[in-house]
């Protein structure tokens, strides 16, 4: 393996190029400028917007953005290639199911925002006070509820969602015990064959567009640079990295990747918070140390 096998590199961002503060080291930032003066071309491939992608990287420019686990398509420059919704009234229903408990909730619409009932906002917050994390998911939702979620009264945001004045494109919803996570499931079952149900982490589940994937959004830059499949790789950690894990040619799982999702990859990486795609790059995509 060498980048004359490898014409295009797929990165998910949370759990493998981002540490434990969700910071792109410079180890890492260093091994991907060596990998684009190769020539090879560099792709995000998140569950995150695009506008939350740009943060932890810093400037440092990809050669295209897989966003939302592939509902929404950008170009180098940020320009939207394409974007895929979540049906309106689905959207609704999905919502007022999993309200019925305190669980912490965001609907990402297609201008990178992040939305919530604002009826909701008092016992979310009592939510995040009261959880016993203190990892870096308990640290991001923290950020994103004080920082980057609007807070919306309930009629006027489920108006501007079933109108189309607010397209969503993912409703991502968190909690710090399984047992809430898996009663979230059983609450969004009935929608399944509208939405595809997936999880970037184990303390979340993420509700996208039935027929996304990170895989059908990486297929765009694939057939825009003409590079085959094979000639791929991708590096994830979770759930929603399985798909395109299965279809590249080159699939490295992190070392804290569960050991399901190792299994189904060709290759396994070092830890994310001990630069393992940068030390898994040098080694076998650049040939240095």
């Amino acid at each position: 393996m060498s980048t004359r096998d490898v014409r295009l590199v797929a990165f998910d961002m949370d759990g493998t190029l981002l540490n434990e503060a969700s910071e792109m080291t410079q180890a890492t930032r260093e091994a991907c400028q060596q990998l684009q003066a190769e020539g090879c071309r560099l792709v995000i491939a998140s569950g995150r917007t695009y506008k939350s992608a740009q943060s932890p990287i810093d400037g440092f420019l990809f050669d295209g953005y897989v966003c939302s686990n592939g509902a929404a398509i950008y170009e180098q420059d940020g320009r939207l290639v394409t974007c895929t919704t979540l049906d309106p009234l689905m959207i609704v229903r999905a919502v007022v199911k999993i309200r019925e408990r305190p669980i912490y909730y965001e609907l990402h619409d297609i201008g990178s925002n992040r939305l919530m009932v604002k009826e909701d906002r008092d016992r979310v917050e009592s939510l995040l006070d009261s959880a016993d994390l203190t990892t870096r998911e308990h640290l991001l939702r923290h950020f994103s509820f004080y920082k980057l979620t609007q807070a919306v009264e309930m009629d006027d945001l489920f108006d501007r969602i079933t109108r189309g004045q607010s397209q969503i494109t993912k409703l991502f919803i968190w909690h710090s015990q399984p047992t809430e996570l898996a009663w979230v499931r059983e609450q969004l079952q009935p929608f399944e064959g509208e939405a595809t149900i997936t999880s970037s982490g184990i303390y979340n589940v993420e509700v996208i567009p039935a027929g996304v994937s990170k895989w059908k959004g990486l297929q765009y830059f694939l057939e825009k640079w003409q590079i085959s499949a094979e000639q791929a790789a991708a590096f994830g950690d979770a759930d929603n990295d399985r798909e395109i894990l299965s279809q590249v040619g080159h699939s490295v799982a992190m070392g804290n990747a569960p050991d399901d999702l190792k299994a189904i990859c060709r290759y396994v990486a070092g830890h994310h918070d001990e630069d393992g795609v940068a030390g898994f790059i040098r080694k076998n995509l650049l040939g240095t140390t």
